[in-house]
């Protein structure tokens, strides 16, 4: 795929339309930043056969991030702000899309410890992603996105909302395609077959059921509770917006193993 036809996350998505946000945006899309992207599904997808880790997966996750953040706006406290910097929603938002650009970078190295090798490759690209904002503005956003990157996967619970909308934003891509290469590559696994059981993953407002936010998930049959229940839960619990998210999966008539799941 080349740098021009790589998918680009809509900024307006966040209700930023200029500024900051659509600039990092495009720096994210630099030769430099998508060869890493694409490079980092070698291991991932080639040699691994795990789910798809390249540019589709990134502009996915980096959408649900944002479809996040626009229904936390409000709710939470950003962590950028802690900086006393003046920093704020937009930063926020940059924190998360450049986060989840570069959470798995560290596939480049091996899946095993990926999110630490993550930080590593993702620091010094970032100089550059973040090039626009002042010394000590740079240093503090620096520090947020790496810390998003490395509380992406377990072991480290996320200490930022920004840092727990990449992870939840992460597990989001469950839907049938999150499967696509291994699954049509003809490998089968419990991982492959319940992502092609999710046919539809909605993020709106959770009004009526008194959350900020809803995931409102479809079915084609039970096998998807395992993304579910399994993957997208254990992202959800300990990382800080789990209080703010209301997941509801449906797969009524389609089988009578599940028919519906709320957590």
């Amino acid at each position: 795929m080349s740098p021009e036809r790589a998918p680009k996350v809509d900024a307006s998505i966040a209700g930023c339309d200029d500024g900051r946000l659509n600039e990092v945006i495009d720096l994210l899309h630099t030769e430099e930043v998508l060869s890493y992207i694409r490079a980092q599904n070698t291991n991932a997808v080639e040699r691994l056969g795990y789910n798809d880790h390249g540019t589709e997966h990134i502009e996915i996750v980096q959408r649900r991030a944002l479809e996040i953040m626009s229904l936390l706006e409000g709710e939470v406290e950003w962590g950028v702000m802690d900086h006393d910097l003046g920093l704020g929603y937009e930063d926020a938002c940059v924190v998360s899309v450049a986060g989840a650009a570069l959470h798995d970078v560290g596939h480049m190295v091996h899946r095993e410890r990926h999110a630490e090798h993550s930080v590593t490759l993702a620091n010094p690209l970032l100089d550059d992603v973040l090039d626009g904002y002042s010394t000590a503005e740079k240093v503090a956003m620096k520090g947020d996105v790496l810390h998003a990157v490395v509380c992406h996967h377990s072991g480290s619970n996320p200490l930022t909302p920004e840092a727990g909308v990449v992870r939840v934003a992460d597990a989001l891509d469950m839907e049938e395609g999150r499967s696509r290469m291994p699954y049509s590559a003809g490998q089968r696994s419990i991982d492959t077959v319940s992502s092609q059981a999710i046919e539809k993953v909605r993020v709106k407002d959770g009004e009526e059921y008194d959350s900020p936010i809803l995931v409102e998930i479809e079915m084609t049959n039970s096998a998807g509770v395992y993304q579910i229940d399994g993957l997208l839960k254990s992202k959800l619990q300990g990382s800080g917006i789990e209080d703010y998210v209301k997941i509801v999966a449906v797969n009524e008539g389609r089988d009578d193993i599940v028919g519906r799941l709320e957590l």
